[in-house]
């Protein structure tokens, strides 16, 4: 059968006279597909091969000359495990989550919604805006395996922070065994040694995670990434790449990124900054035909394209995996030094009180005094920075003098007259909530400050004061090189690692779970920003805290009457904090300025201005409103959210799929086996561990191989030996410890979408020779001298990928005569090949009499094609209804982006705005046309039906 359409992944084809098994069919640009082959025949067998269906000769092999052969093997196991492998890569069409929630992780419902929406759609692509702490990165991981299982995502880009890319790549690696290569500067390095100079390193690895900052430091891979085509890219921390009013390098490499794949999902906590603008560029990257340039929107026009969740949404959900967080505000009376230094500063008058000309800036004055709140340190800091200036340019400045005689009081305040510090060693000491042992192994503290002047102060002395080694403290700040930053993040998490106190500048305020061994954060200066507030928080009150969060936030009352009156305004931005926390959820709301600069500056603002605290409270308070539904109208059509009304969590259907074995620990167990015992030169023994659902082995040449392609180094045992557990508890335990040791668990997750677990897959789909299929005996579900051929139909559609698949197991007589058709599960429940039939297939060695079987194929495949041809008729009818759906929505839409056009080049030059109008037509058009060809390509099945003889059942 020559190749005229798109074969089905799982189809076997003749490629240069030699067997192959298709794993994937990509659509080609000049015609035809490429297909990504696995080879089957002696020659080429576990070969990974390309071939170009416009230049090879490639021939499906024919159903109906499939040859029926006795299987020999105990049980008949070969034929068992054949038969299972088929059904793992068969095509799926559910659109409930079949995989995602078996992960290592206690799956909540609302996490596995964002999956859910995704399947559902034709193009997958979404905005998981979940606030702080919800676990996005689990979200992204049970999405990712589910478009995984239905083919969707063969090759993955994650594009992350600096600081988030190990941490990231570990949690998909341990809880979903997604491996991704990390491309930090290490990364880099080894990839430039490892492959050819001119080779696109996104070509060469399937699966990555970069972070943006090398995206922009490195001009080379943008050639790269115009040259790469990915099946899913995940964007981390999407608000950084969002559109804010100018086009930054990282808004343009995301809206590169966003045309070089088909699936896109986008990952943050602050998805807008109160602008529809900002927002509207995230949704445009999802999808630009759904928001013209420039228009407005209203929600319900971008609603399907984002998910988000807070955690008063999902509290009933969330009792036992996210405690209630406890606050304590930690005050003192300020020291004599400080309050003369305090007093100083209220009454000083400066001849040129900025510190730009930038309009807005905060006044120097409002500089120094949010200084001296964080440290003597830091505000020491800023007057020598501002002295060197003003000496440098005007050596005779009025200021000169007024600011050394600040720095004197300032610089007079020593440790033991720093009250704040002083303050701090007290509670750790004696208060009950906050006395902390730095010896405990099992606690640890997490103490942030914005001020880096502030943090290499607390690095120096706070150990001193409270006795504890230089080896126990460390610090993070975002001038330390990635590697060390993920270094002391796994550090921290270490049970037995030495390090008791983290102290951290807001670069750790972002994505990092420092709540696995901590779970007590101390504010050592209160930011200006609610947004840093939430983040901050986040790292220990979030998903998986298993102690109640305790927070803190430190604060030195002055004896100044005006310094005390601007305390008061950072007492109510903390007071606003717990608001958001129990309410509304979004402390960012408050100011609606949604950007950490903007916020820092509107308290400055308020502190400069002639507004008193009282009234800085009561502006914020009439703020408190879903800063969502603000973007989509006034504020008076918006509705109050501070009710305590539960919202409905969000839910999503779950599926298992059909086996022939218990799990997939059962599965891998008897495959590895089985092939051991085959060729016991080449696979080495499997050590079984019953009881804990664990397999221990040493790869075998040719899965060495692939494992060398798709994992990375760290992913690798020590010793070249291979545990695998289907047990969670028992992954989870390796996890923990691989937190205290090397931080890459010995352990992983044995399930179906492990790469040994793959790689089993295709090889037991060769366990029998060309064109044909095992016969097994039954002794039940059967009457006697009647078969049963199971049979797999597949219906790829334009782009190659099998949208629809169904199983029969068509009835033979004794005569050859068709009995009938039945489901797989009719088929596996009745003859016993289910794993929950509880019975045992008997193999006696004697052969079965396949011959009026063997002449009934090409009925067999005519009755299949009975069956499945109005299964496919209906389901093309679906799809013409969809496709006229999707066709309708896209011409709604381009009439609004042609109209907007028109509205947008009605003033101006008539001529340039003719010329510019056609390019931006132009454009236009080909863009609704590309995505008109994509809809159909994949709505659109080919003609034919591909069937497969899997196996065939006598009684």
């Amino acid at each position: 059968m020559q190749l005229t359409q798109a074969p089905a992944p799982g189809a076997r084809a003749l490629i240069r006279d030699e067997e192959w098994i298709i794993q994937s069919a990509d659509q080609c640009n000049l015609g035809g597909w490429q297909l990504s082959c696995i080879g089957v025949s002696e020659t080429v067998r576990n070969r990974h091969a390309l071939f170009l269906s416009q230049l090879e000769e490639v021939t499906l092999i024919d159903p109906a000359k499939t040859e029926l052969v006795n299987d020999d093997s105990p049980t008949f196991i070969a034929a068992r495990l054949f038969i299972e492998a088929r059904l793992r890569q068969s095509a799926l069409q559910s659109e409930a989550v079949v995989l995602g929630h078996h992960g290592v992780m206690d799956a909540l419902p609302f996490q596995l919604a964002p999956a859910h929406t995704v399947l559902q759609q034709l193009r997958p692509r979404l905005l998981i805006a979940d606030t702080v702490g919800l676990g996005k990165t689990l979200e992204a991981g049970i999405l990712t395996t589910e478009l995984m299982r239905r083919g969707k995502a063969r090759r993955i880009l994650v594009v992350t922070t600096k600081s988030m890319m190990r941490q990231f790549q570990q949690e998909f690696w341990n809880r979903f065994t997604i491996p991704l290569t990390r491309l930090d500067s290490a990364g880099i390095q080894r990839i430039r040694r490892d492959i050819p100079a001119n080779h696109n390193p996104f070509s060469y690895y399937d699966r990555t995670i970069i972070s943006v900052d090398t995206l922009k430091r490195d001009s080379e891979y943008r050639h790269y990434l115009e040259s790469a085509w990915w099946d899913l890219i995940i964007i981390d921390e999407a608000h950084n790449v969002s559109f804010k009013g100018n086009r930054t390098q990282s808004n343009r490499l995301a809206d590169l990124l966003a045309q070089r794949s088909d699936a896109l999902i986008l990952l943050t906590a602050t998805p807008h900054n109160g602008r529809k603008e900002s927002f509207a560029s995230l949704m445009r990257m999802l999808d630009p035909t759904v928001l013209p340039p420039g228009a407005d929107y209203t929600r319900g026009d971008v609603e399907h394209l984002f998910v988000r969740r807070f955690k008063k949404d999902v509290r009933e959900q969330m009792k036992q995996d996210f405690p209630e967080r406890e606050v304590f505000r930690l005050s003192c009376s300020a020291s004599p030094a400080e309050n003369l230094a305090f007093d100083a500063l209220a009454e000083l008058k400066l001849a040129s009180d900025g510190t730009s000309a930038r309009e807005g800036a905060m006044l120097f004055r409002t500089v120094l005094e949010k200084a001296l709140f964080s440290s003597p340190a830091a505000c020491v800091q800023t007057l020598k920075e501002r002295l060197r200036k003003l000496e440098s340019k005007v050596p005779s400045h009025p200021d000169l003098p007024i600011l050394r005689d600040l720095q004197s009081l300032v610089q007079a305040i020593s440790p033991d007259n720093f009250s704040k510090f002083k303050h701090l060693i007290q509670r750790l000491k004696s208060d009950p909530h906050w006395r902390w042992d730095g010896n405990d192994p099992s606690d640890r503290l997490v103490i942030f400050t914005e001020r880096v002047e502030t943090l290499k102060f607390l690095q120096r002395e706070l150990p001193r004061a409270i006795g504890l080694e230089d080896d126990t403290v460390a610090i993070l700040h975002g001038q330390l090189p990635d590697q060390q930053i993920q270094e002391t993040v796994e550090d921290f998490g270490k049970t037995h690692s030495s390090l008791r106190l983290l102290i951290a500048s807001d670069v750790a305020s972002e994505g990092l779970n420092l709540h696995y061994q901590a779970h007590r954060l101390i504010h050592f200066d209160i930011s200006w920003s609610l947004m840093v507030f939430q983040q901050r928080n986040g790292r220990v009150d979030r998903y998986g805290q298993t102690r109640t969060p305790k927070i803190a936030y430190l604060l030195t009352e002055p004896r100044n009457e005006r310094i005390r009156g601007d305390l008061r305004y950072l007492e109510i931005l903390i007071d606003k904090d717990e608001q958001a926390a129990k309410n509304i959820g979004d402390p960012s709301a408050f100011m609606g300025l949604y950007d950490e600069e903007l916020e820092t500056a509107e308290v400055a603002k308020a502190i400069e201005g002639n507004s008193t605290a009282e009234a800085f409270a009561a502006l914020l308070a009439g703020n408190d409103i879903d800063p969502f539904e603000a973007l989509w109208g006034s504020v008076d059509e918006v509705q109050d959210t501070t009710s305590t009304e539960p919202v409905a969590p969000d839910c999503a259907p779950t599926a298992e799929l059909p086996s022939l074995f218990h799990d997939s620990y059962c599965y891998a167990r008897d495959a590895l086996r089985w092939l051991s015992h085959q060729a016991p030169r080449e696979h080495r023994p499997v050590q079984a561990d019953d009881i804990h659902r664990t397999l221990s082995f040493q790869p075998s040449r040719d899965l060495a191989q692939v494992l060398g392609r798709d994992l990375a180094d760290e992913m690798w045992p020590n010793d070249n030996s291979f545990s695998l557990s289907a047990d969670k508890k028992v992954v989870e335990t390796a996890i923990k410890h691989a937190r205290d040791t090397n931080a890459w668990a010995q352990v992983h997750y044995l399930w179906p979408l492990h790469p040994i677990a793959q790689w089993l897959d295709y090889k037991l789909m060769a366990l029998f020779r060309r064109q044909s299929a095992p016969l097994i005996r039954v002794s039940q579900g059967l009457a006697k001298d009647e078969a049963v051929v199971l049979v797999l139909a597949q219906a790829p559609n334009r782009r190659g990928q099998a949208v629809l698949a169904e199983w029969v197991g068509v009835k033979v007589g004794p005569t050859g005569q068709i009995h009938g058709v039945l489901t797989l599960n009719e088929v596996l429940q009745r003859t016993g090949l289910s794993n929950d039939t509880g019975h045992t297939l008997t193999n006696d060695g004697q052969a079965l009499n396949s011959h009026t079987l063997q002449q009934a194929l090409p009925e067999v495949i005519q009755a299949a094609q009975a069956h499945i041809k109005p299964i496919k008729h209906a389901f093309e009818a679906d799809c013409r209804a969809r496709l006229d759906r999707e066709l309708g929505k896209l011409k709604t839409l381009q009439d609004k982006h042609l109209h907007q056009l028109e509205l947008d080049f009605r003033q101006g030059i008539a001529q340039v705005n003719a010329a510019r109008r056609r390019q931006k037509e132009s454009a236009t058009i080909d863009l609704f046309n590309n995505y008109q060809q994509w809809i159909r390509d994949t709505l659109q099945l080919d003609d034919r039906v591909q069937f497969t003889v899997v196996a065939g059942l006598m009684a």
